[in-house]
C-alpha cells in the first residue's frame, strides 16, 4: 500500500491513540491512522478477529488484542502501567470512530482519570457520513445511538424528542429496522426520513422516505447495518431559505 509522501509522523511515548477505521470500504482510512497503527506497541480492538483483515491489508504487524466491555479493573491496571512506562497503544472499534457506539469509551474514561495523554486520529464515521448526504440543515442535530430493543421503551425514547427541531440520528440493526421505522412514523408522522444501509460498502443504499409514503411499500434488502435520520419540523427549520419540505432531495 502507498504511504504519505515525506511523512515524519511518530507516536508520542506514553500516549493512547483513538483511531477511526473504515466503516466498510477498507480504503477509507487516513495515512496518519496507518502510521499510528504501525508504530504503537499494541492495538486494542472491539474484536481483534474482525480487525485482522484491516491490519493485514495495510501490512500492520502490531499485536492486536480484544478489549472486552465490563472486563473489570485489573486489565486496565496493566494498560495504565504500560503507558506510564512509555509504551503506546491504539484503540479501534469494529468500524468507524471508537467511543461512539462501542465499548471503547470505558477505556478512554479510565485513561483520562489517570492523566494519560489521549490523541484522536479522526476518520470515517457513519454518523457524519449520513449527515453529509442528507441535504438537510443539520444544525442542531442529535445523536441517539441505538435505541432500546424493547418496543415500548423504544417509543418512549423517541417521544422524549418529539418537540425537538432538528435532525435526529439513530443506529439500528437489521433485526429491528422495520419496527424502529414504524415507531418513528408514529411519533414523527410529518417528518421525512433518510435511511442509509451498508454505508461505503458495495451494496450501499440510501433511501428517502416521505411522510406520505407507506412503510409497507418500502423495498430494501434486510441485511447489514442501518443509519436513520429524522428531519423534524422541516418547514419551520428551512424558514424559506431553501424551499418547502416537499422539495428536499
Amino acid at each position: 500500500m502507498s504511504e504519505a509522501p515525506n511523512s515524519k509522523f511518530t507516536v508520542r511515548p506514553g500516549a493512547a491513540y483513538v483511531v477511526a477505521t473504515p466503516i466498510g470500504n477498507l480504503e477509507d482510512i487516513t495515512f496518519r491512522a496507518v502510521q499510528v497503527l504501525k508504530q504503537v506497541d499494541v492495538i486494542y480492538c472491539e474484536n481483534s478477529s474482525h480487525s485482522r483483515r484491516l491490519l493485514q491489508t495495510y501490512n500492520i504487524p502490531t499485536q492486536a488484542r480484544t478489549l472486552y466491555k465490563d472486563q473489570g479493573a485489573e486489565p486496565y491496571k496493566g494498560i495504565i502501567e504500560d503507558l506510564k512506562s512509555g509504551k503506546t497503544l491504539a484503540l479501534v472499534s469494529d468500524a468507524g470512530t471508537p467511543g461512539v457506539s462501542d465499548p471503547g469509551s470505558q477505556l478512554v474514561r479510565i485513561l483520562r482519570e489517570e492523566n494519560i495523554p489521549i490523541v484522536p486520529i479522526p476518520g470515517a464515521s457513519a454518523l457524519t457520513s449520513m449527515l453529509s448526504v442528507s441535504g438537510w440543515q443539520v444544525q442542531p442535530s442529535l445523536f441517539l445511538g441505538f435505541l432500546s430493543e424493547k418496543k415500548g421503551k423504544k417509543r418512549n425514547q423517541l417521544k422524549e424528542w418529539e418537540n425537538f427541531e432538528g435532525v435526529l440520528t439513530i443506529f439500528e440493526s437489521v433485526h429491528r429496522i422495520r419496527d424502529t421505522l414504524s415507531a418513528i412514523r408514529e411519533i414523527f408522522p410529518n417528518s421525512p426520513i433518510l435511511l442509509g444501509r451498508e454505508l461505503t460498502k458495495i451494496h450501499e443504499e440510501i433511501l428517502k422516505i416521505e411522510p406520505v409514503q407507506a412503510l409497507e411499500s418500502l423495498k430494501f434488502p434486510e441485511k447489514g447495518e442501518f443509519v436513520v435520520l429524522i428531519y423534524t419540523n422541516p418547514k419551520k427549520m428551512l424558514n424559506g431559505r431553501v424551499g418547502d419540505a416537499d422539495t428536499l432531495e
